[in-house]
């Protein structure tokens, strides 16, 4: 297979075009080729349509624990080549720059077991403590729906912030440009970035995804679509690995 086949094959099995594609195949034609059989495994297994897999992939790499601006770029133009529309594309970064507060939410579970755990803090907080948590915890619940026990225990440590996180993250709940099944398999994508890997979201999206109408199949795409971010090792550093040695005459 010639470099410019690889570079071809590279770029139909992950939907883009990339000039760091081209080097791949030039600089380590086996990994390309073994990383190419991998990808086309992915896509001709994927239970997601083409835009749909733009889409996942657009979140995956503007998500704030990755932001790789190339691949945005490359996926916000293979989701428009596929048909998306602005307002898709505006809806999955609405959803992906939610990924912000999943730094807090630890920060408050641990307060919070150094008051002995959510129910003792319960017990023991203040009767306006207590009251402002359980005002803050009917607010978020009344734009997002029942909370975690993660998010409740924020509601003693950062009530405003709760209340505000709540408007900022039901935006693109109230619009409809993506359906409410594609929303949380984004959501299960960002959650499962190997730079973040949030559990506890995880399952809950899983299951709202499920109860919208998800298949099993749809859901194991977007696991297998993660593992392919991997191959940005190679696409950010053999260029860069050839231009140093093209500046040594290697």
């Amino acid at each position: 297979m010639t470099e410019t086949n690889l570079a071809d094959r590279l770029s139909a099995a992950l939907g883009i075009n990339h000039e760091a594609l081209p080097i791949m195949a030039e600089m380590d034609p086996i990994i390309s080729v073994e990383f190419a059989t991998m990808a086309e495994a992915v896509r001709d297994s994927n239970a997601l349509d083409a835009k749909q897999q733009a889409l996942v992939n657009l979140a995956l790499n503007s998500a704030v624990v990755h932001l790789n601006a190339e691949m945005v770029r490359a996926y916000i133009a293979a989701a428009l080549r596929e048909g998306a529309t602005s307002g898709e594309i505006r809806e999955v970064l609405q959803l992906t720059s939610v990924l912000g507060v999943h730094g807090t939410l630890p920060g408050a579970l641990i307060l919070t077991d150094a008051e002995g755990g959510l129910e003792s803090m319960r017990s023991n907080a203040s009767p306006e403590r207590c009251e402002r948590a359980e005002a803050s915890q009917a607010a978020f619940e009344a734009q997002r729906g029942p909370m975690t026990p993660a998010w409740q225990a924020a509601t003693y440590h950062v009530p405003l912030l709760v209340e505000a996180y709540a408007g900022f993250s039901g935006v693109p709940w109230n619009t409809s440009h993506l359906s409410s099944k594609m929303k949380e398999l984004i959501y299960i994508a960002i959650d499962l970035l190997p730079q973040h890997t949030h559990m506890e979201g995880t399952r809950v999206h899983m299951k709202k995804a499920r109860s919208h109408g998800a298949s099993e199949d749809e859901i194991t795409s977007i696991l297998q679509m993660i593992a392919l971010i991997g191959v940005q090792t190679h696409m950010l550093a053999l260029p860069i690995l050839k231009e140093e040695l093209e500046k040594i005459g290697m």
